[in-house]
């Protein structure tokens, strides 16, 4: 009892925090930063000062919660893009997700080499880099007006290339690790993930139409219950078979959202708030654990690194990615500035410490820097831009 006793101080301080990180909330909206910014800013400066309660959190537990968060996000993305909208723009979403990360990757860690960083810790820094948040996208678009196919493309890719992201840095980590894969068992690998992945997400999909035809008279909260744990079961069992469990609970999104759509609304509550939930709190768990990390040199390569993406990496990535998809010159702006990074990088760069690698402090440094960067530039960036671009 003298140590389930000692819970009750640690929630205390936690639903503090988070009253702290909900109070600054409106202040970054007025500052035009997206509402997770307030959350990372909260967990940074109460992990800063020692005041967090996760210091003991090994990388295991924080990898399970962080996993649990983004099957929450990936499935509300997948919902909310629907498989219209991705069918429609498939080809820039697929573009910008498969070829358009690998190369983001390995341009940001030559960016990291040249910078002064050794190889290793420059590729997993690519890596972990290289996706865009859907975290940070929906946040930053949502609400933002009609929706427009520039802006359904940065959300599918969002989506799309973080189980991408995911797969390359664990192909990455085995062969910088004690596995030592060579470059060929790595890529077998990252293919076996994507395409397991994908089938265990269409395959799933189905199941979950059957699952949502067979209770259309359900209680909504219910059904939305039914549907989220078949969702999990998914991504869970994907994951078991060796493919990408992330890139299954997105496809499955996809595949389930329009016939939901159909038997009930566009709008699902229960998903919706579960992702609204998992968002902020990944960007403050994950801020207060890395932030003794922090240091001046980690500071200037992460401020560096965002800077390079933000205006050398991304724009012709995203301008080859689109180039003969008939987007305006602004719509093609609005693609190349809404690459932002946040939870999911954040949560690549906690991979490292599972192998026990020497870089792992370096690499969560690092990109907790460049992510806090990318929020603060291309969040004030993409409303503006995204004005611009959206239809008339």
């Amino acid at each position: 009892m003298d140590a389930f006793s000692d819970y009750y101080p640690d929630l205390l301080l936690t639903a503090c925090l988070l009253g702290a990180a909900l109070a600054l909330a409106p202040v970054a909206q007025r500052l035009r930063l997206p509402a997770p910014a307030a959350f990372l800013a909260a967990g940074v400066t109460a992990g800063a000062l020692g005041i967090a309660p996760f210091a003991d959190i090994s990388p295991i537990v924080l990898e399970e919660i962080g996993t649990l968060a983004l099957y929450a996000i990936l499935f509300q993305g997948g919902l909310s893009t629907g498989l219209s909208a991705f069918r429609s723009n498939a080809r820039p979403i697929m573009m910008l997700g498969l070829p358009g990360t690998a190369v983001t990757a390995g341009a940001i860690a030559l960016a990291g080499r040249a910078i002064g960083l050794d190889w290793s810790l420059a590729i997993l820094v690519g890596v972990a880099l290289a996706p865009t948040d859907p975290a940070a996208v929906y946040a930053v678009l949502r609400g933002g007006g009609r929706q427009s196919s520039a802006r359904t493309v940065l959300e599918g890719e969002s989506g799309f290339n973080d189980p991408v992201g995911i797969s390359l840095m664990v192909v990455t980590l085995s062969m910088l690790g004690s596995d030592s894969a060579s470059f060929w068992e790595g890529v077998l690998r990252l293919g076996e993930e994507l395409l397991i992945g994908a089938a265990g997400g269409l395959v799933g999909g189905a199941l979950l139409i059957v699952l949502l035809r067979s209770t259309p008279r359900l209680e909504e909260g219910l059904q939305s219950f039914a549907i989220i744990t078949g969702a999990v079961i998914v991504g869970a069992a994907t994951a078991t078979l060796h493919g990408s469990g992330f890139l299954a609970i997105y496809v499955a999104g996809l595949v389930i959202s329009d016939a939901w759509a159909k038997q009930d609304s566009n709008r699902h509550a229960v998903p919706e708030a579960l992702s609204a939930i998992a968002e902020p709190l990944l960007f403050g768990l994950l801020g207060a654990v890395f932030a003794d990390r922090l240091g001046w040199t980690a500071a200037w390569e992460g401020v560096v690194l965002t800077l390079v993406t933000v205006l050398l990496v991304r724009p012709p990535v995203a301008f080859a990615c689109v180039a003969r998809c008939g987007f305006s010159r602004s719509e093609r702006l609005l693609i190349s500035v809404g690459g932002l990074k946040g939870a999911v990088p954040l949560l690549l760069a906690a991979y490292p410490a599972l192998e026990g690698l020497s870089e792992a402090a370096a690499t969560e440094a690092i990109v907790l820097v460049a992510t806090a960067t990318s929020i603060v530039v291309q969040g004030l960036l993409l409303p503006a831009v995204a004005r611009r671009a959206a239809p008339t």
